[in-house]
């Protein structure tokens, strides 16, 4: 089951954990997740959702400044052109309990091919392998590689695979 201490673990790295173990915080995104039906909603559609949500909830907790204190002690502006990516983070939560079949594998690499959804590309890599053409194997970590930090990547891309 989905719980709001996994969305606070999704979003720690990108709001510090002043924030995101404040009282409250990621309640309401775990409930958009585990309302999730396929039948009556996309991943794109929950990905909206995510974002109005984080956005209502971060300025619940920071304010019209929307500035948050860092892990390492930094303070910054949270932007609102970060919330599609926070919010692809939070889906990715709900990405990994997807059982590894054909038809999850269908809508994950369509929503995947349709967004460039970094979680997606995740679970799509880690989870469905076996369905997976090793040519869109490859790409995926091109593009990740080329396109995010070591640190979004490097723990589940095969280091041998350079």
């Amino acid at each position: 089951m989905i719980e709001s201490w996994h969305v606070r673990e999704a979003l720690r790295d990108r709001f510090g954990s002043l924030l995101v173990d404040s009282p409250g915080f990621g309640d309401s995104a775990a409930g958009i997740l585990r309302a999730y039906a396929p039948y009556k909603d996309s991943y794109a559609s929950l990905s909206l959702k995510l974002q109005d949500n984080l956005f209502n909830t971060l300025y619940e907790h920071l304010g019209p400044g929307m500035t948050v204190q860092m892990n390492n002690g930094m303070t910054r502006r949270i932007l609102i052109s970060e919330l599609p990516d926070a919010a692809d983070d939070v889906l990715g939560i709900l990405f990994d309990t997807l059982k590894p079949y054909s038809v999850n594998y269908d809508q994950l690499h369509a929503y995947w091919m349709n967004t460039a959804s970094l979680a997606a590309m995740r679970v799509l890599y880690q989870r469905f392998a076996v369905f997976l053409p090793v040519s869109e194997r490859r790409m995926i970590e091109n593009i990740v590689r080329e396109n995010y930090p070591p640190s979004r990547w490097e723990s589940w891309i095969d280091s041998v695979s350079e």
